[in-house]
């Protein structure tokens, strides 16, 4: 596709030129100027060539390389608009003769259904990282994940449940209920909720799966469910005052699935190519963990994956953990999503 669409080829430049800068600061300058001509050759092409599928399908492949070209220089909010750009461009793309739109456009070749993989995966679990639903529900990936991606691997299906858990309203996670035989308010899980534990808690990896997918895909499932767990949480705390009963059992069970999680990765070996997707499910076993091995797992293997790849995110994740380390020797319940509001450093997860 570079081959053809000059923007696309100048923002992979963009990302290569980048990533050297990440370990050379002589190269930063350069960087800066790859990036501004592959925006400048973006512009061009948004408002220059015919707006077809092949086009759109081009121009985000663009948009999304320079989202992840923004970690590289050390911008943790840019790509967010990039993001919001590329939903613009997906909501309307435009099949050849008209029958298919949005999303539905892209399915129908093989590079718009990565396009829309890709896509996902960046405003799904940047959904997590900023609090807010995604910018399209993920529902569009339902009949497309049955392949080994290269963001995920197996594990793409994951990001539809966790889409699903982000686009949750608190009011619909638990509610109260009465306790017939002392007329005693209760807590109580809601439908929804009970519904996606049980998915996620069922799903598994196709027989016959490399053993290395497998273990980032079911990193992931436990990253989601301790996604899940702490949402109830939190609206345990926010709207219905805390309930010792529920509560105590879900940090129990947050436990069970940390340790789950650091299994899984640890079956991911450090040089292995599907070790670069496990910054998600360790973060979010971070921001959980209790133990003091645990803590030191999480804490050595960032280490370790920003000294093979020193993306500013990495970095910016292991920052936002230890500063919520600290402060939780003292107060248990400060949330992760506050230290990054407060510290104005925003966070990419991917």
């Amino acid at each position: 596709m570079a081959v053809d669409w000059p923007a696309l080829a100048d923002a992979l430049v963009s990302w290569s030129s980048g990533h050297l800068a990440a370990t050379d600061a002589s190269y930063r300058v350069t960087a800066l100027e790859a990036r501004s001509t592959a925006l400048h050759a973006l512009t061009e092409t948004i408002s220059s060539v015919p707006d077809d599928l092949t086009c759109c399908e081009a121009n985000v492949a663009t948009c999304l390389v320079l989202l992840t070209s923004e970690v590289c220089l050390g911008d943790h909010t840019g790509w967010y608009y990039h993001l919001k750009g590329v939903k613009n461009m997906i909501m309307s793309a435009r099949s050849s003769g008209r029958h298919f739109r949005g999303t539905d456009a892209l399915r129908q070749s093989p590079e718009g259904q990565w396009i829309l993989r890709n896509f996902a995966y960046h405003d799904v679990l940047g959904s997590v990282a900023l609090g807010t639903q995604p910018l399209i529900k993920a529902e569009y990936l339902d009949g497309i994940t049955g392949l080994v991606d290269t963001y995920l691997g197996v594990a793409s299906e994951i990001l539809m449940l966790i889409s699903e858990i982000s686009c949750l309203d608190p009011m619909d996670l638990v509610y109260e209920s009465i306790d017939d035989s002392d007329d005693s308010p209760l807590v109580v899980l809601s439908d929804r909720c009970t519904s996606l534990e049980r998915r996620l808690a069922g799903w598994k990896c196709q027989p016959g799966t490399a053993p290395t997918l497998v273990a980032v895909a079911y990193a992931y499932r436990s990253a989601a469910l301790l996604y899940l767990y702490r949402r109830i949480l939190r609206a345990i705390y926010d709207s219905l005052h805390r309930r010792e009963e529920l509560s105590s059992m879900l940090n129990s069970t947050i436990q069970t699935e940390v340790a789950r999680v650091l299994e899984h990765v640890s079956d991911v070996p450090l040089n292995d190519k599907p070790e670069t997707a496990l910054l998600f499910p360790v973060f979010m076993a971070g921001i959980e963990a209790t133990e003091g091995n645990h803590i030191e797992i999480v804490r050595m293997r960032l280490v370790i994956m920003q000294g093979k790849r020193p993306f500013h995110n990495i970095s910016r994740a292991l920052q936002v953990l230890e500063e919520l380390w600290t402060r939780g020797r003292n107060h248990s319940n400060v949330d992760w999503r506050d230290i990054v509001e407060q510290q104005s450093g925003g966070l990419l997860l991917t």
